[in-house]
Formats: C-alpha cells, sequence, structure tokens
C-alpha cells in the first residue's frame, strides 16, 4: 500500500511538472511575437503582428486584432524615436475598426488645433533672449514665458531656455493656443524678436514610435498615438488615443 502511495505520488508530481512546463511553453509562444496598447482605456491585443521594410527603407507595422487593426508607417527602421502628426507623412499610424459592421477610420493626419510639441531644432536661436527656466535636479523648470506671432493660430506662448549669449537653445509649451498646424513657423516676441521655431505638431494628432531594437529579422519597441475620425462616421468618437503601445520580436518581412 505504500509503494502505491509513492507511485501515485510521483505521478500526480509529474502530471503537475508537464502542466506548469506546457502553460509557460503557451505563454511565451502567445506573447513572442506581440503587439498591443490600451485604446481609449481599452486593451487592444493583436492575435497577428507582421513588419514590412520597403526597398527605400521605411517600414510598415501591422496588429491585427478581431474586428481592429493598427498600422505603423516609420519612415525609417533604424532604432530611434519618430514622431506622428508632423510634416513628414511617411512617419503615420492607422487604425482601423469594423465592430457590428461599422466601419472607423482613423489616422495621424496634419490638422489644425492646440500645439502639442515644438520642433527640437530650432530655426533661428535670434539675439538677447533671457531664459525662462533654471536647471532643477538634471531638469528645466519654467516660471515664465514669451508671447509669440506667425503661423496659422493665435495664443501660443513659449518657454525658452538660452545660452549664456542670449541664444534660444531649446522651447516649451507654456500655453497651447489654438488654430495651429504641423509646421507653422513662429517667431518669439523678447530681445530681438528674431528666435524663431517651427510647431512639430498638435494636440489632435501626434504621438511618436520609438524602435528600440531591429535585428534585420525582428523589430521591437513602443508607440503611442492620437488620431483623428477620417471617415466622419459620426458612430464613432472625433479622436482615438492608444497609449503604452509595445511590439516585441514582431517578424520583418519583405514589403508586398
Amino acid at each position: 500500500m505504500v509503494v502505491i502511495n509513492i507511485q501515485m505520488k510521483k505521478i500526480i508530481c509529474l502530471i503537475v511538472i508537464l502542466s506548469v512546463f506546457s502553460s509557460c511553453t503557451t505563454d511565451v509562444k502567445f506573447n513572442n511575437p506581440g503587439f498591443q496598447a490600451y485604446r481609449d482605456g481599452v486593451l487592444f491585443k493583436g492575435i497577428d503582428a507582421k513588419a514590412y521594410k520597403s526597398t527605400n527603407g521605411t517600414i510598415t507595422l501591422v496588429g491585427l486584432a478581431q474586428d481592429e487593426e493598427v498600422n505603423i508607417d516609420v519612415a525609417n527602421s533604424n532604432v530611434g524615436t519618430y514622431y506622428f502628426g508632423t510634416t513628414n507623412q511617411a512617419t503615420k499610424a492607422f487604425y482601423n475598426s469594423t465592430f457590428n459592421n461599422v466601419q472607423l477610420s482613423y489616422a495621424t493626419d496634419i490638422v489644425s488645433g492646440p500645439v502639442a510639441n515644438m520642433s527640437a531644432a530650432i530655426t533661428a536661436g535670434g539675439t538677447g533672449y533671457v531664459s525662462d527656466c533654471t536647471l532643477v535636479n538634471g531638469t528645466y523648470a519654467c516660471s515664465n514665458s514669451h508671447q509669440t506671432t506667425g503661423g496659422s493660430g493665435s495664443g501660443l506662448s513659449l518657454s525658452v531656455i538660452t545660452n549664456a549669449a542670449g541664444v534660444v537653445t531649446s522651447v516649451k509649451v507654456a500655453s497651447p493656443g489654438n488654430g495651429y498646424i504641423a509646421g507653422d513657423l513662429i517667431t518669439i516676441t523678447g530681445g530681438g524678436n528674431n528666435a524663431k521655431v517651427k510647431v512639430l505638431n498638435v494636440e489632435g494628432s501626434n504621438g511618436e514610435i520609438k524602435i528600440t531594437e531591429n535585428t534585420g529579422d525582428t523589430i521591437s519597441g513602443e508607440f503611442k498615438f492620437n488620431a483623428i475620425n477620417t471617415n466622419g462616421n459620426p458612430s464613432g468618437p472625433e479622436l482615438v488615443n492608444f497609449q503604452y503601445g509595445t511590439f516585441y520580436k514582431v517578424p520583418v518581412l519583405p514589403a508586398p
């Protein structure tokens, strides 16, 4: 009787071990490759993910879920950060859904609105400006701002960071204004009234994709974006928001 109990215990232990290994294998297989994000707070989890690379170096990520699809075009497949909603429409995000046979389409098109981000590249640094920001623990804290002129909208003010010579080296959005579009050239008042910088994107259409790894066979990274309703269907909201997006070891294939 003791022998039988010992054998039964061995069999049970073996079944448990095999079950654990089987479960682990399933999880790894399901998550590699992986493509997921939170769409308006709801988990979008791709059941299939691919990346298609063209001969000119651009790449398109495709994440498919039931009745949903995310496509992300990136101007360059190298490791780095690329922005949506800019004048470079080679980098662009799309979302399509067909819930209950209702077709909804969204894209990071160029639209007007409050400014989300200014270009990191200063078009003209100008002269005679005083910095609005001080460096605190490695981060700039800004207490003042400058008014601006130019562009398609109004009401934008920027906090400026300058070098010792009074040349603007970078800016931060203090007040986003409204009615601006990507690429607007903005002049910063104050100093010599000659510092200029461009609008990168606006609040209704923006975001970024970070490619963190590209082995040539697989690609990994992160993304987030706001996209506008492009087919005008009133059944869907004007904007769709994707946050905490990740893609992991997605296979890279030649573009069809």
